[in-house]
């Protein structure tokens, strides 16, 4: 039976940030993705976002970002999103496989 697995990496900045999955059976790669995470690229949804939180949440996220600015703050949630929803994904793929 053919071993599947899973590598989830950081992207630098560059590229939109985030996290790249890739995929691999028996060592080899089989596909990737990639899970975004730029602050800039949805700046209304951080607005939005930000607006929304609740003081407690705030605190918390800015203290996630080691900011005092609302930016860095959504930018830390971004990243945070993009790789649950990277390892979800990941662990998805080799489940579907039965390789649990």
């Amino acid at each position: 039976m053919p071993k599947y697995t899973y590598r989830v990496s950081p992207r630098t900045a560059e590229p939109g940030g985030g996290y790249q999955l890739r995929f691999y059976m028996d060592g080899e790669e089989m596909g990737s993705g990639v899970y975004p995470a730029d602050p800039d690229a949805a700046q209304e949804e951080g607005i939005d976002w930000w607006n929304g939180l609740a003081a407690h949440e705030r605190a918390h996220w800015l203290e996630k970002a080691k900011s005092a600015r609302p930016v860095d703050a959504w930018g830390a949630f971004l990243r945070e999103q993009a790789h649950a929803d990277a390892l979800a994904e990941g662990w998805a793929w080799i489940t579907r496989r039965g390789s649990v």
